[in-house]
């Protein structure tokens, strides 16, 4: 595939990681960090956690890795025979959970282990060497290999920054995150499990506020239907009231201002029946509004959270404080791995 065009990849600290931001999409980052990782493993002598989304990729080194000395690293690496990087990236690849699950849906598509079989007095390691040098073992790494991450990118990328093609640039961020680092750890701690650093909580807390003041809605009023604005959540008062009848029960709602307009038009009568679902949505919202003010449009601003769960946000934390954003982010996740739950699923059956 061709390799998208950039100018640099930017590399900086932060606390016990280094970021490469490196907007080379899922599979070629993958490939990145798991090489990255297994080469590091072995000028250590220990354990490199990686975590990557499209566009960067963080290196957990616990302090024994800075952003000057990754770029020495990769340089290095970038002279390396493209064989060795696709024999390093095997022995990496062959340690991941990734490839174990290609291996055990490759085992049962040959028959070899039976749908449902029980492995939990069975080292799963110890079922994957059994499979080493056959075909189910080979097919695993061509599944790994084709649909899982993306080698030949890659050793593009890494031919481009040989060639200087794309240029290595760290940068001394004095130990706090750059703001396009801070979005790049809230989605990565959103899809993982590993438990953040305070300075991670910190930077999380930050991002999520940042993205949900900057967030803009439509607010009618349900009281007398004769107000519609779209406003930013920073610029909210902290108790939003209607500049017509001075009612409190302001409802809010994530829909284009043309469509909200239809209630305001119609007085909320005579509604269609998706005109009646906007409305429902809004008297609902006008209930958490006109009850708790700016801190209940600001959780209202967050994906996917049920209005149920933002009630729930809402009693344990009525403020715009550190413990009502961690909240807001664990709501966030949880909904985010339940949807992800229901598509796998449904494409399972």
């Amino acid at each position: 595939m061709p390799v998208p065009s950039l100018e640099c990849i930017i590399i900086e600290d932060w606390g016990e990681f280094v970021i490469l931001h490196a907007n080379f999409g899922s599979l070629i980052n993958r490939a990145l960090g798991q090489l990255l990782g297994q080469i590091l493993s072995d000028k250590l002598g220990q354990a490199i956690v990686v975590q990557h989304d499209p566009y960067r990729i963080f290196v957990q080194t616990m302090g024994t890795l800075t952003a000057q000395r990754l770029t020495e690293v990769i340089e290095e690496i970038q002279t390396l025979p493209h064989q060795t990087i696709r024999d390093t990236l095997t022995l990496s690849t062959i340690k991941t959970g990734l490839f174990k699950r290609r291996i055990i849906q490759v085992a049962h598509r040959f028959g070899a282990i039976k749908r449902g079989a029980d492995f939990s007095n069975l080292s799963l390691q110890k079922l994957i060497s059994n499979f080493e040098g056959t075909p189910i073992y080979e097919e695993g790494l061509k599944e790994v290999f084709s649909k899982d991450l993306d080698a030949n990118g890659l050793i593009k990328v890494l031919d481009c920054l040989k060639n200087k093609e794309i240029k290595l640039t760290p940068v001394n961020t004095e130990g706090s995150a750059t703001p396009v680092a801070r979005v790049g750890i809230e989605r990565v701690s959103m899809k993982s499990d590993l438990i953040p650093s305070e300075q991670m909580r910190r930077a999380l807390i930050e991002s999520a506020k940042a993205r949900l003041l900057n967030e803009t809605n439509n607010f009618v009023c349900t009281q007398c239907w004769d107000y519609v604005e779209m406003i930013r959540i920073k610029d909210l008062p902290d108790n939003p009231k209607c500049p017509n009848c001075n009612s409190y029960a302001l409802g809010m709602l994530k829909i284009e201002e043309t469509k909200a307009l239809r209630l305001i038009e119609k007085k909320g009568e005579h509604l269609t029946k998706l005109e009646t679902k906007m409305q429902t949505v809004a008297k609902k919202t006008a209930s958490l509004i006109e009850h708790y003010g700016k801190p209940a449009a600001t959780a209202l601003s967050a994906r996917r959270i049920p209005l149920a769960e933002i009630g729930v946000i809402l009693e344990k934390e009525s403020k715009l404080t550190d413990k009502f954003y961690e909240q807001t982010l664990e709501a966030e996740r949880k909904a985010l791995s339940k949807r992800f739950s229901t598509i796998t699923t449904t494409t399972t059956t």
